[in-house]
């Protein structure tokens, strides 16, 4: 997800993209996200007297885990992205739950979460990192969950890649060149030892785009479940 503290200079470029993303989609895309998410949760993980700890990788703004919240209270969550905050959001309660991460090692202890999140950040990860990431996330929590897009050749590449554009080129965050298909992204899970436990595509991210819509295909966006070998 996209993040305020991701270069917090712009140039007016990419203000503009910035400001186009979030009248167009940004709310309504977390809310339907927080929904989906939400819902994966309630599936697969039981609340105990203690609630549940979620740690959301590459949480950016923290808009979806902050929308999660609103559904499931319960989930205690620590939110973690590379940049380092700022010193005027230090003593900022609603930054409290933020910590700053190298991208590599989880600033968390062996299971000590019932669940990781990554919601759209797979595939801006350099490939050789992808499976030592879902490792470390696999480290710190009971499960791993994972929002992310499927590509079904050229067309759909061209068009999430024009997505991707406007959503993060304003906050310095590269266009991935292509996309996981369910045979790569299954690959890459067996590659960092972990399984498929559940894999739902079909995710109506845009649909309040009005003629757009015909075009985002729901297809394209996918939530999956991992967990070690039984």
């Amino acid at each position: 997800m996209s993040s305020p503290i991701a270069r917090p200079e712009k140039h007016w470029i990419e203000r503009r993209l910035v400001n186009l993303h979030h009248s167009l989609s940004h709310q309504r895309r977390v809310a339907i996200l927080a929904e989906t998410i939400a819902a994966e949760i309630r599936r697969n993980f039981p609340v105990g007297d203690g609630g549940l700890g979620g740690v959301d990788i590459g949480c950016g703004d923290m808009s979806v885990a902050e929308g999660i919240s609103a559904k499931e209270p319960h989930v205690r969550w620590t939110c973690l992205d590379i940049y380092p905050l700022p010193e005027s959001l230090h003593g900022d309660p609603r930054w409290s739950k933020y910590r700053q991460f190298d991208g590599a090692t989880l600033p968390l202890d062996d299971q000590s979460v019932d669940f990781a999140l990554f919601t759209d950040v797979l595939h801006h990860v350099p490939d050789p990192r992808r499976a030592p990431l879902l490792r470390e996330a696999a480290r710190v929590a009971r499960a791993v969950i994972v929002k992310d897009h499927f590509e079904y050749g050229m067309p759909s590449r061209a068009i999430l890649r024009a997505m991707d554009f406007v959503g993060n080129w304003g906050y310095g965050v590269s266009v991935p060149e292509r996309y996981f298909d369910e045979a790569s992204f299954r690959a890459l899970v067996t590659s960092a030892r972990l399984r498929v436990a559940s894999l739902r595509t079909g995710i109506d991210l845009y649909r309040h785009l009005g003629p757009f819509h015909a075009i985002f295909r729901p297809r394209w966006q996918f939530i999956a479940t991992l967990l070690r070998p039984a």
